[in-house]
């Protein structure tokens, strides 16, 4: 019984010992995996058809031009911060509405699921942003 308490707190000691900040998590991502892709898309809907993620539409690379775009796209965004563009401050995802721009920096590669539409994991997420229309 010893034995099994002290291998459950190391454990749980080993576990928290993982954790990050977000910020941190994405400089680690950046610093991998140095190139990325920007993208445009249109908002279809925000934690409504998928409870933790961001529907977007016309999904367009803006500086890669031989990255896939997507008709349709799920963004999870459990661990990705919305900012405004011009203010550079964090917003929440509730204050999209549909037909709002947004830019989406991935990494190149990013994971992505086969389904339709497709998913990409927070993991392969740098930013997004929403562009406020002057």
């Amino acid at each position: 019984m010893k034995q099994l308490v002290v291998l459950f707190l190391a454990a749980a000691f080993l576990t928290s010992c993982g954790s990050e900040s977000s910020q941190e998590k994405t400089s680690e991502k950046l610093e991998q995996n140095e190139k990325t892709i920007t993208y445009i898309g249109t908002v279809i809907d925000f934690g409504q058809t998928h409870d933790s993620g961001l529907f977007l539409a016309d999904l367009t690379p803006i500086n890669f031009p031989e990255a896939a775009a997507f008709d349709e796209v799920i963004l999870l965004t459990d661990d990705v911060s919305l900012v405004d563009q011009s203010t550079g401050e964090a917003i929440a995802l509730s204050e999209l509405v549909k037909g709002d721009s947004v830019q989406v920096t991935l990494i190149e590669h990013a994971p992505t699921t086969m389904s339709i539409p497709p998913q990409i994991a927070g993991n392969g997420i740098i930013k997004i942003e929403k562009i406020t229309e002057e």
